[in-house]
């Protein structure tokens, strides 16, 4: 129950134990003296006046008070001089003899005042005079909330959610102040680094209730330097700790929102400190540079788009048959936990057994060359365990033990299986769900849920080949009329390149007269000095595309049928290939618009090694691509993202140095070390004809 203390009247008692204390320092009718009576200087006595950093008028935490003195009081100010009314001592600094804070936390789960007073005659400065009285209060409400399920949590806006902050190892000048223009409302978390270790960084104290849907944080950043690592983790008591997590959006200079998922945490802690840690890696040098946070939320994850493919089972109108055998013949159709799942489950309940302990499902599983991968929502009581799938038929058919494509986390999560060796020719009827595979979950057991089991990939087709660009034509559209064109930029000029030729441009044939096989775009980038961040590349919008990615609604582009791999030909410029930063990226931005504070596309991303400095074809395995921006959407894979989203845009890109980005796998790179004949440092990535899917 919430509590309500008669702070008023402790605050009024307060009151008049000052006023007793001031009367007792005068009298008399209120009008000065006759001219003759004064014969000396009135000494400047201690003046405090008392601040604290809430702008809100209700505190709902700790409240940072500060003590500022009209003249120097030394070291006799100390908190033994401070009375706190309904509220707990915490932290007292004294910043210099005219100026001290201290912080003070009010009861929990309760409303009232916080009243702060100074009594008279406890301060003194050098030449022995005393302070005058003074008393503050501030409201403040701690009642404890229960969020409504669904929906976001801001976590700090440093407005009206304003929790304590702090910098470290170097950032100890960071500080809340008001945001710069064109981004962020009101005031904003500086974290300044400015020397220190290459991990200086900023902490908010704030509670942060990840669920199994809520594992993402968006904030507003700015950021003074492009392609820097924007790290973040959140950590709380017991040793909780996320690990160092990237955004899922590479870094701009200037404002732009920022998402950060936490794919392997576990609900079940608790967490309740965010550590930001801008430029990880690096020391920003003496005065340092400037890092700004805003509007710091926790998002809800959008639902999963679902699934295209053959429904196997939903266990509501499509319900195979179900058993569970060696320790998990508790196992049956009922009710799905809250927050995922519908209607109803197939719990897979181990108690004891053996190791293997199973459930099996009876359904047809139509695999086919360009339909191998089998999707599920699964809830698991556990984090980090094997979540084991396989598929039997008659005659001794079995795909062999597969173990998920993405890490298990506690709650629910889309999981997919890829079936990658098996024999086509044979006949596929049973699902054997083998979770916690390895280990014997003890009576009374754990439960495991499936529910909305597809086989991705439309029936009956998806084989043939699909045409992205048959090959590159006039006024930068390729022949299917897709806008196609090139970008780069390093940090010797602010990362965008000026469009001058010494340092940038494309070309290529793209006449007429040329077959649309033979048409080629190249883009290059050069410095004259070594950079040490670089991007260049080359993007292509998908048929009929033009004008980049949509911020306001989905962008049409190429939808998928079951094709496994994209096939381009691409050769970089000998000078690049020939150092051992030459890997290239191909990236794919879906069309499907989503909200994480900002417009957000998924993207896919593989980084390939090139096999030479000429033309050179190459076949890339859709279900090597790693989905690297997933904008908040919990559990996808390539696989599962391909079959229910259009591509809009195919790029290739080169990206070194401090620009460098990865697949989880690979890293790119770029020219940052062979000049040419001309004594310039030359980038160059050449795409030859079509792009094709099959």
């Amino acid at each position: 129950m919430k509590t309500r203390r008669p702070f008023l009247s402790l605050a009024a008692a307060v009151a008049a134990a000052l006023s007793f204390t001031l009367a007792g320092c005068g009298g008399g009718n209120g009008e000065p003296p006759p001219d003759d009576t004064i014969t000396d200087v009135v000494p400047v006595v201690p003046v405090v006046t008392i601040t604290n950093n809430v702008v809100a008028e209700t505190a709902t935490g700790a409240i940072t008070f500060t003590f500022s003195f009209n003249v120097d009081v030394g070291t006799s100010f100390t908190v033994d001089d401070v009375t706190v009314v309904d509220g707990s001592k915490g932290a007292f600094t004294r910043l210099s003899g005219s100026q001290a804070t201290l912080v003070v936390t009010p009861p929990a789960d309760a409303v009232g005042l916080v009243v702060v007073s100074v009594a008279a005659g406890a301060v003194n400065d050098a030449t022995g005079a005393v302070n005058e009285a003074v008393m503050v209060q501030k409201a403040f409400d701690t009642s404890v909330v229960t969020p409504p399920p669904g929906g976001d949590t801001l976590l700090a806006d440093f407005d009206a959610a304003l929790p304590p902050v702090a910098g470290f190892e170097g950032a100890e000048g960071s500080a809340v102040v008001p945001c710069p223009a064109g981004g962020g409302t009101g005031n904003c978390f500086m974290v300044l680094r400015s020397g220190g270790q290459v991990f200086a960084l900023g902490i908010v104290e704030t509670t942060v209730p990840v669920t199994a849907t809520k594992r993402t944080i968006s904030a507003k950043v700015f950021s003074p330097t492009a392609g820097i690592p924007m790290v973040l983790k959140i950590e709380g008591p017991g040793g909780a700790n996320s690990g160092d997590v990237v955004p899922n959006e590479a870094v701009v200079a200037g404002w732009q929102t920022l998402t950060w998922t936490f794919a392997g945490v576990d609900p079940a802690l608790t967490f309740n400190k965010i550590v930001l840690l801008p430029n990880l890696g690096a020391v920003d040098a003496p005065p340092g540079k400037s890092y700004y946070f805003d509007d710091m939320k926790l998002v809800e994850a959008s639902a999963p788009p679902p699934p295209s493919g053959t429904v196997l089972a939903n266990f509501d109108d499509v319900l195979p048959p179900v058993a569970g055998f060696e320790g998990a013949e508790g196992s049956a159709v009922g009710p799905c936990p809250a927050g995922g799942g519908t209607g109803n489950c197939f719990n897979v309940l181990r108690s004891g057994g053996q190791v293997f302990a199973l459930g099996i499902i009876e359904a047809t599983v139509p695999v086919t060359a360009t339909r191998r991968t089998i999707s599920a929502q699964v809830f698991s009581p556990t984090a980090g365990i094997p979540m084991v799938l396989k598929i039997e038929g008659p005659g001794g058919a079995n795909s062999g033990d597969v173990a998920a494509n993405e890490a298990v986390v506690a709650g629910w999560q889309t999981l997919t299986w890829t079936f990658t060796g098996i024999d086509l020719s044979k006949t596929y009827n049973k699902m054997v769900l083998l979770p916690n595979l390895g280990t014997v979950d003890a009576p009374p057991g754990k439960a495991y849920y499936f529910d909305d089991i597809v086989l991705l990939g439309a029936a009956g087709g998806g084989s043939g080949p699909l045409t992205f660009s048959s090959g590159f034509a006039g006024g930068n559209r390729t022949v299917e009329g897709g806008e196609f064109g090139g970008f780069s930029g390093s940090n010797l000029d602010g990362f965008g390149c000026n469009g001058l030729p010494e340092n940038c441009g494309g070309g290529g044939d793209m006449t007429p007269a040329v077959a649309a096989a033979d048409s080629f775009f190249y883009y290059y980038y050069q410095t004259a000095v070594p950079a040490e961040a670089l991007y260049a590349g080359i993007y292509v919008q998908a048929p009929g595309v033009t004008g980049g990615l949509s911020a306001t609604a989905d962008t049409p582009g190429l939808q998928l049928a079951g094709q496994t791999q994209i096939k381009f030909n691409f050769n970089p410029n000998p000078e690049w290939f020939g150092t051992a930063t030459n890997n290239f990226m191909v990236q794919f931005d879906m069309g499907k618009l989503y909200d994480t504070g900002g417009p957000c596309h998924i993207q896919l991303r593989k980084v390939v090694t090139p096999t030479s400095a000429g033309q050179a074809a190459y076949a890339l395995d859709l279900d090597s691509f790693a989905v690297v921006q997933n904008c908040g959407v919990a559990g996808l894979t390539a696989a599962s993202v391909l079959a229910t989203q259009p591509i809009s845009q195919v790029s290739f890109q080169a990206a070194g140095g401090g620009a460098a980005v990865s697949d989880g796998t690979k890293t790119t790179g770029a020219n940052l070390s062979a000049p040419n004949g001309a004594g310039v440092y030359p980038t160059t990535l050449v795409i030859k004809g079509g792009i094709l899917f099959e």
